[in-house]
């Protein structure tokens, strides 16, 4: 595997030395500029619980401490893991946060745990995003909400390009997420495109 690949490649799991290289660019300007968009159209109501599921480096968890009163980052790379707790050390030293290494397909919470979950960049990656997505509805609560934030729509050039050079990066439109929450149970599903750039975000809820 090239340099360039095996670098590409830790977007999926960061690991080692890349991975770490990796999960400081997610906090940089560029993903920060996106969390920025996706999070306009989540509701600025204070909520009690929420989720950023493949938190990676931690920057939209401390969004969420903004917005709610406790907030958990689930990751199943020990990178993102060390990173996003760092990066949230003040709220985790005062019980106001908790990053837990595991699984989308598998989450480690109650069911009707959270208010609101979140996934920036990340579902790409998900090997079974059906069983992801019903995960998430299990922990959320009713009239909790789902917002999914991707740097794709799906179809631009740059992504499939990428696609092509990640191995088990799958590309979704917002008309394939719409038709995977509806068979997981949601309801009330809005899609939103960004007028100038290939951006891509999904809210739904559970009612």
């Amino acid at each position: 595997m090239g340099i360039m690949k095996k670098f590409f490649s830790q977007t999926k799991k960061p690991e080692g030395f890349l991975g770490k290289m990796m999960v400081n660019g997610m906090n940089g300007s560029s993903h920060s500029a996106l969390a920025d968009w996706g999070f306009g159209f989540i509701k600025k109501e204070k909520a009690a619980l929420s989720l950023d599921c493949g938190c990676g480096g931690g920057a939209n968890v401390k969004r969420l401490l903004e917005r709610s009163e406790k907030a958990y980052g689930v990751d199943y790379s020990e990178v993102s893991v060390q990173k996003s707790r760092q990066t949230n050390a003040w709220a985790v030293s005062s019980g106001r946060c908790e990053i837990i290494r595991g699984d989308v397909c598998s989450l480690p919470f109650e069911n009707e745990s959270f208010d609101l979950v979140t996934a920036f960049e990340t579902v790409y990656f998900w090997q079974n995003i059906g069983k992801a997505f019903s995960e998430i509805y299990r922990v959320l609560k009713n009239g909790g909400v789902f917002a999914i934030t991707n740097e794709s729509t799906g179809t631009d050039k740059t992504s499939v390009k990428f696609s092509r050079i990640i191995d088990g990066m799958n590309l979704y439109t917002g008309d394939d997420l719409k038709a995977l929450l509806e068979k997981a149970g949601f309801t009330a599903i809005e899609i939103h495109n960004h007028p100038d750039k290939p951006w891509l975000n999904v809210t739904a809820k559970k009612l």
